[in-house]
């Protein structure tokens, strides 16, 4: 089974509890591509690794609370099929 989830919601504080937004569970996921864009579309992380995390800043700056926009592409490694999926998430500061 691949059930890959991204959190709905993320509180990136540095209390150690959902600091980071990222895929969870993508061990077999292949040719994997993560965006990350704020509500003016601009992407504000980009990731092909599924362990790398965004850590709710662009360019070194905090982005402000509010909705993220994340796509996620992938391939099933045990079947081949390419999964696309999208969602929000919120960014709680």
């Amino acid at each position: 089974n691949c059930y890959i989830a991204v959190p709905s919601a993320f509180t990136p504080n540095g209390d150690g509890l959902n600091d980071y937004l990222q895929p969870s569970n993508a061990v077999k996921a292949e040719k994997l591509s993560f965006k990350i864009f704020n509500r003016y579309g601009q992407t504000v992380f980009e990731s092909r690794d599924w362990q790398a995390r965004w850590d709710g800043r662009f360019n070194g700056v905090p982005q402000p609370a509010g909705v993220y926009v994340w796509h996620l592409q992938f391939t099933y490694r045990d079947t081949g099929e390419r999964i696309m999926m999208k969602g929000t998430t919120v960014l709680i500061r």
